[in-house]
C-alpha cells in the first residue's frame, strides 16, 4: 500500500472512530450537562433566598440558561442515539454547534454567578465541567476548543473586571487550568492516535499476510490454494444461475533443460514473464491466472465455453510467439513454447474433477509432441 493510500485508509478510519467516539462520548457529557443545570437550578430553589444575591431573582437569566441547557442537551441525546455512524462528518458538525451553544450558555451562567458575586463555586464548579468535557471531547480538538474556549475566556475577563474579585490570583489559576487543558488534551488525544495507527498498521500486516498466503511469492499471481478456493466460488456462483466456466492448464515445454541451461535465475525470470503473458492473453475473457506448481499453471475464464477457450490457448500460442523468449536446449523449438489442456466445467462437477479433465488433456498435448493444446470433452 503506498504512502498516500495508507494515509488516506488512516484518515477514513479516525473519522469512523471520531463518530463511534462521539456517539458513546458525547452522551455522557451531554448527561453530565443536564446533572449540572439540575444542581444550578437545585442551588437556586431550595437554598435559602438571602444566600443568593438578590439580582437573580428578577431577571431569571441564570433559570433561562440552564433550562436552554436542558432542553437542548436531551434534544441532542435523542438525535444521537438514533443517528447512524454512516455520517460521520454529519455527526461532527453537530457536536461542534451544539458544545458552542452550550458553551454560550454556560458562560451566561458563569458571568452571572461572578457578577452576583457568588464566586464561592465558580472555580471547581467550571473546572469540573471543563475537565469532563476534555474527558469526553479529547478525540476531536475542534469540537473540545467550541466548548472550553468561550467558557474559559468569559470567566477569565469577567474575573480581571469585576472589581471585588482578587484579580491575580484569580486570573493566575484560569491560566493554569488553561494549560492544564491543553497539556491534557495533547496527551489524551496522541493515545487517541496512536492506538489508531496501531490498529492500521496491524491492519495492514494482517493484509500483507492474507497476501502472501493467496499469492505465488515469484510471480505475485494466486498460488494453488486462492486459486482453488477462487474454483469452489466460481461452481456455486455457476450452480446459481446455470451456466459454465472453462479452465486451460498451462505447461512449460522441456523446462528442466531450460533451467539446466540458462541457470535458475534465468528460469525464475523466464516464468515470471509467461505469467504476465497468459494475464495479458486472457485479459479480455477475464481470466485468472494461477501458477500450480513449478512449471505449471491454471487459468479459469469465467463463462467461457469451448470455442472461447480454444481462442483463449491460441492467444496464449501468439502470445508467447511474439515474446520469442530463447530456448536452445528446447527439442520441440528455439524458443519458449508450451503445453495446453482444456476442460469445461458442468454442472454437478467438482473443482478437482475439472482440473483432472484439463490435466488429462494436457498430458495428451505433451504426449503427442507438446507445443499445442487438446480438448478433453
Amino acid at each position: 500500500m503506498t504512502i498516500k493510500k495508507r494515509y488516506a485508509a488512516f484518515e477514513s478510519r479516525l473519522a469512523e472512530m471520531r463518530a463511534v467516539a462521539i456517539k458513546t462520548s458525547m452522551t455522557w457529557f451531554l448527561w453530565v450537562n443536564i446533572l449540572f443545570s439540575l444542581f444550578i437550578l437545585g442551588r437556586r430553589y431550595f437554598s435559602p433566598a438571602e444566600a443568593l444575591a438578590p439580582s437573580l431573582h428578577p431577571a431569571g437569566v441564570l433559570e433561562t440558561m440552564v433550562v436552554i441547557n436542558l432542553l437542548l442537551s436531551s434534544g441532542v441525546l435523542f438525535i444521537l442515539r438514533m443517528a447512524p455512524l454512516s455520517q460521520a462528518s454529519w455527526l461532527r458538525t453537530l457536536s461542534k454547534s451544539i458544545a458552542f451553544v452550550l458553551s454560550l450558555c454556560w458562560s451566561v451562567c458563569f458571568y452571572v454567578l461572578i457578577s452576583s458575586e457568588d464566586v464561592r463555586i465558580i472555580f471547581p464548579f467550571a473546572a469540573l465541567l471543563l475537565f469532563t468535557a476534555l474527558i469526553s471531547l479529547y478525540f476531536d480538538p475542534k469540537v473540545l476548543l467550541s466548548f472550553i474556549v468561550p467558557v474559559w475566556i468569559t470567566i477569565l475577563i469577567t474575573t480581571l473586571f469585576h472589581r471585588t474579585t482578587l484579580t491575580v490570583l484569580n486570573a493566575l489559576q484560569w491560566v493554569l487550568l488553561a494549560g492544564l487543558l491543553e497539556s491534557g488534551r495533547r496527551i489524551l488525544n496522541g493515545w487517541f492516535l496512536l492506538a489508531l495507527r496501531r490498529e492500521q498498521e496491524n491492519a495492514d500486516l494482517i493484509q500483507q499476510l492474507a497476501q502472501l498466503a493467496s499469492k505465488d511469492p515469484l510471480t505475485g499471481i494466486a498460488n494453488r490454494r486462492a486459486f482453488e478456493e477462487r474454483m469452489d466460488q466460481e461452481i456455486v456462483n455457476h450452480q446459481r444461475d446455470g451456466t459454465g466456466f472453462g479452465l486451460i492448464m498451462v505447461d512449460v515445454d522441456h523446462f528442466k533443460l531450460y533451467n539446466d541451461y540458462y541457470g535458475h535465475q534465468n528460469g525464475d525470470r523466464c516464468l515470471i514473464t509467461i505469467s504476465r503473458t497468459l494475464e495479458e492473453a486472457t485479459r479480455e475473457n477475464a481470466g485468472v491466472v494461477g501458477r500450480f506448481g513449478g512449471e505449471e499453471f491454471v487459468i479459469l475464464l469465467p463463462d467461457a465455453d469451448i470455442d472461447a477457450l480454444k481462442r483463449s490457448a491460441e492467444s496464449i500460442t501468439d502470445a508467447l510467439k511474439r515474446q520469442a523468449l530463447p530456448h536452445a536446449r528446447s527439442p520441440v523449438n528455439d524458443r519458449v513454447t508450451v503445453s495446453q489442456g482444456l476442460a469445461t466445467w458442468k454442472a454437478g462437477q467438482t473443482a478437482p474433477s475439472v482440473i483432472a479433465r484439463a490435466d488429462k488433456a494436457l498430458y495428451r498435448a505433451k504426449q503427442q509432441g507438446r507445443n499445442q493444446w487438446m480438448v478433453e470433452q
